[in-house]
């Protein structure tokens, strides 16, 4: 409209038609919509936003917290793996053997004692019933078993053990139930050791306490026998000098005089075992120490037999030991004199000296080929009075390793019949 109250045309004003009226009405209140809509959309949007800002926000939050548990667990998984390897480390090291089963009694653990002390190999035994990989020669209620089905301890026990080759060992073991936090039954643990060597240790303190009875005792019957042997040998030498020199009853009395002779040189023997040594030890070349005695036994030799050949064999720079000579000598003849009586038909006796591994101390051998001995015979070899030769006082060899014992040294025996018998002395 170019003027008030008229239309371009130049008419006058008039009332708009309804239909008019009505699609203004319309469209204001559209607007009025939209408007309302619009303020509604962007005040969705901004709480949209502010929303999405806090999730970002929070998701960053749960970011950080994620990356410091997954921290977190994997400090705590290497803790527990160190834990573990140092808990495996701690098995693996200790000198005895550790097993463990689970509620089914199976193994489930065997350190490397165990696999040493049995013959056994992890491989072989892991996942096995214990029954079957170790229990087959057991006392059935004295292994890990027992304490598996009774939940009770076993404490410093013993069995025997099959080993892996057959041979049987005597164990020392203790048991004890595995549980958890909560006190329920996970398993048993078995720790066992080889009582072979404290088993033999036992039974030398045994023969030790034997041997300084017997001592005691046969020093004071020894010191009572020579009283009435000077007696004796003393009344036979007066009848022998009453007796004319054709007289044939001199030959009792020389017989009678033999035999006090033989029990003095028994008592005398018995005597120089039970006196405790006094040595008088200094720093010699070993191999002179044993030539001094060897030349005795070729002297004796070259008066009663051609038949034993003395063979030697020594490092080129002599061993130096500390020793009493004197003392050391008896046990170089005494094991000499045994080697020549042990070849009745002649043979060679070998003199072998070696160096000790790591250079403290030397290692003599005395080797024969004779009848050599039965493992009974082995058994009683070092007890006093056991002898196998018709003559013998069965105290030379005792006597001899009373003597290497207080030099610190050792003394072996390996033999079979028939092929000879070697004596290992190790000297420090």
């Amino acid at each position: 409209m170019d003027a008030p109250g008229r239309f371009p045309d130049g008419s006058p004003n008039s009332p708009l038609p309804e239909h008019t009226l009505a699609l203004r009405s319309s469209g204001a209140q559209l607007e009025e919509a939209f408007t309302d809509s619009y303020i509604l959309f962007n005040e969705t949007t901004r709480k949209y936003m502010e929303a999405y800002k806090q999730l970002e926000e929070q998701f960053e939050y749960l970011n950080v917290k994620l990356e410091e548990t997954n921290r977190e667990l994997r400090n705590s998984l290497a803790e527990k793996d160190r834990v573990s390897n140092h808990l495996n480390n701690i098995l693996e090291s200790m000198s005895g053997g550790v097993l463990v089963v689970n509620l089914e009694g199976e193994i489930t653990m065997f350190n490397r004692a165990a696999e040493s002390i049995t013959g056994l190999t992890q491989a072989q035994v892991l996942g096995l019933p214990y029954s079957q990989a170790l229990g087959g020669h057991e006392i059935p209620d004295a292994s890990v078993l027992q304490t598996l089905e009774s939940g009770k301890s076993l404490a410093n026990r013993e069995k025997e053990l099959i080993r892996a080759d057959g041979r049987s060992i005597p164990l020392g073991f203790s048991t004890s139930p595995v549980r958890d936090n909560d006190g329920n039954l996970l398993g048993a643990v078995e720790i066992f050791n080889d009582l072979t060597e404290v088993k033999r240790l036992e039974a030398e303190l045994q023969r030790v306490h034997t041997l300084a009875a017997l001592g005691e005792m046969a020093a004071t019957v020894a010191h009572e026998i020579r009283n009435p042997l000077g007696g004796i040998a003393g009344f036979a030498a007066l009848l022998e000098r009453d007796l004319e020199v054709q007289d044939p009853r001199r030959r009792l009395v020389h017989k009678i005089t033999e035999g006090v002779s033989r029990l003095n040189r028994i008592v005398t023997s018995l005597l120089t075992y039970t006196r405790p040594l006094k040595l008088n030890m200094h720093a010699v070349e070993l191999v002179t120490v044993i030539e001094e005695s060897a030349a005795f036994l070729e002297i004796d030799l070259l008066r009663g037999r051609d038949d034993v050949t003395i063979v030697r064999s020594y490092p080129e720079q002599s061993p130096v030991c500390s020793v009493d000579p004197e003392q050391f000598q008896q046990v170089i003849l005494n094991l000499l004199q045994n080697a020549t009586q042990a070849m009745p038909e002649g043979g060679i006796v070998r003199i072998e000296v070696s160096q000790r591994d790591g250079g403290e101390g030397a290692l003599l051998c005395i080797r024969d080929h004779g009848m050599g001995m039965t493992e009974e015979v082995l058994e009683k070899l070092f007890t006093p009075f056991f002898t196998t030769k018709e003559d013998g006082t069965g105290l030379g060899l005792v006597t001899s390793k009373k003597i290497i014992d207080a030099h610190g040294g050792e003394i072996r025996v390996e033999s079979q019949p028939g092929t000879g018998t070697s004596f290992f002395v190790s000297i420090p």
